[in-house]
């Protein structure tokens, strides 16, 4: 991987400031999100999706090994599930097991995504049993010594007693020794269906305040970041205050958003590790990458956001009145070739694609666009293209008056425009009518299957 040029001039220095300034080194990563794919893709497109996670990651740890750091830390959803492929667990242990060959200590919490839901309280309860039966993937590697894995309760109910996995709700420390200097290390999460704010009020040992570098390893939702908007089931978050108002830990550590950010919050730094990859279009701008950092017992020494090779992100958003004055202009122009013209200069083999609609429409208009043509151009001209009707309004067309222009003069909103109701309000219409048990069953088994697919689209 070619590194920053700034890296590189100072890559000499580092070893002799570890052992003359006490510098402790590190990696930070988190959001790696392996195993993730997109289920209305081809297969082959998904299996390159999962290559490019894997090689994200193993950028982060061939870096760690490259520059001889003393710590790894993976702030959470490291895989997309808690139940990952046999490729992808051993391609984890693979490079767990490098960097422990090369002396350096890695620690990890749970994200989630690849930790299971502790209680079922407010959730489904077969869902919840489910969940609960399934360990977290990371437990296997703390078992083998290869991590040391924060965990919670329900992620040890059924598992021996370890000295590399520990319950991280009351916030047991890890304290340990490098060239003289202690350190002191924490790890917190939340799941989903968790409420509050986890780090108000949390018990915390007093062997935290003796160390010299106190780290707390944080995957929650924080305060004044952009919220990951696929991720619906999530009511817990990090107040500013509460980072601001707690003196135990220097710095906090932190996964769950997909942008980098690195804020002083009171007397503590707030590293946020962002993403590894593109997974959604929350954060268009923001580069994919991880974070190598230089701590000392009084403050930060170096924090340097390296990027990964990823895919582009490219947006095209088409207000609703352009389709509207296309038609009413020239009845010939085709609104779906207009659509495609645009995306033609966007879509190449290395870009994911959104096509955002924005804006008021009528359900004739809305449908007269070939959206079966528009996906099946992105499948062939982009790495993926994902269409967004989130921002789209219908308008009743009883109230529609069209003035000698044809443009609207007195519009009535009716309601957002959500595809997901319109194809569950259809299915649930074929199930009401279905004419036996059997028919019932087969349709509401279909109505689950679309469910998870749209929530991946």
């Amino acid at each position: 991987m070619e590194q920053n040029p700034e890296l590189v001039q100072t890559e000499n220095l580092i070893e002799e400031q570890k052992w003359t300034d006490g510098v402790i080194t590190m990696v930070l990563t988190a959001d790696n999100h392996l195993g993730y794919s997109a289920s209305s893709q081809p297969p082959r497109k998904r299996e390159l999706r999962k290559q490019q996670l894997r090689h994200a990651f193993q950028q982060a740890t061939d870096f760690a090994i490259g520059q001889g750091v003393d710590l790894f830390v993976q702030a959470g959803d490291l895989f997309d599930t808690t139940n990952p492929d046999e490729q992808d667990r051993s391609f984890v242990a693979e490079r767990l097991a490098q960097l422990r060959h090369a002396g350096i200590r890695t620690f990890a919490i749970g994200g989630i995504h690849d930790t299971s839901i502790e209680t079922p309280s407010g959730l489904d309860r077969a869902k919840a049993d489910f969940a609960s039966s399934t360990p977290a993937p990371q437990l296997s590697y703390a078992r083998l010594g290869a991590l040391h894995y924060f965990t919670r309760s329900s992620d040890t109910s059924k598992t021996p007693n370890s000295v590399q996995v520990q319950e991280s709700k009351h916030l047991e420390p890890v304290v340990f020794d490098i060239r003289g200097t202690q350190v002191c290390i924490c790890g917190l999460g939340v799941v989903a269906g968790q409420e509050g704010d986890p780090l108000e009020y949390l018990p915390v040992q007093s062997d935290v305040e003796r160390a010299a570098i106190s780290l707390l390893i944080l995957h929650a939702p924080i305060e004044g970041f952009a919220t990951e908007t696929y991720l619906a089931d999530i009511r817990a978050q990090v107040n500013r205050a509460s980072i601001s108002n707690q003196s135990i830990f220097r710095y906090i550590l932190a996964g769950y958003h997909h942008a980098y950010r690195h804020v002083s919050i009171g007397q503590c730094d707030l590293i946020v590790a962002g993403a590894t990859q593109h997974i959604n279009f929350d954060d268009p701008e923001d580069e994919p990458g991880f974070v190598f950092i230089g701590l000392v017992a009084d403050g930060i020494r170096w924090c340097e956001h390296i990027a990964v090779e990823s895919l582009q992100l490219r947006r095209l958003v088409v207000p609703a009145n352009e389709m509207r004055e296309q038609g009413t202009k020239d009845d010939h122009i085709d609104v779906t070739e207009s659509i495609l013209e645009r995306l033609r200069t966007l879509c190449t083999d290395d870009a994911m694609v959104q096509l955002r609609f924005e804006g008021e429409l009528t359900r004739k208009q809305y449908h007269q666009l070939n959206l079966n043509h528009i996906r099946q151009f992105g499948e062939e001209h982009c790495f993926a293209l994902s269409i967004d009707d989130s921002a789209l309004t219908f308008l009743s067309e009883k109230e529609i008056n069209s003035s000698p222009g044809g443009y609207v003069s007195s519009i009535h909103r009716d309601e957002r425009f959500s595809p997901r109701e319109e194809l569950l309000a259809l299915a649930d219409e074929w199930i009401a009518a279905a004419p036996d048990d059997q028919e019932r069953k087969a349709l509401q088994a279909t109505k689950e299957e679309l469910l998870v697919t749209l929530r991946h689209t």
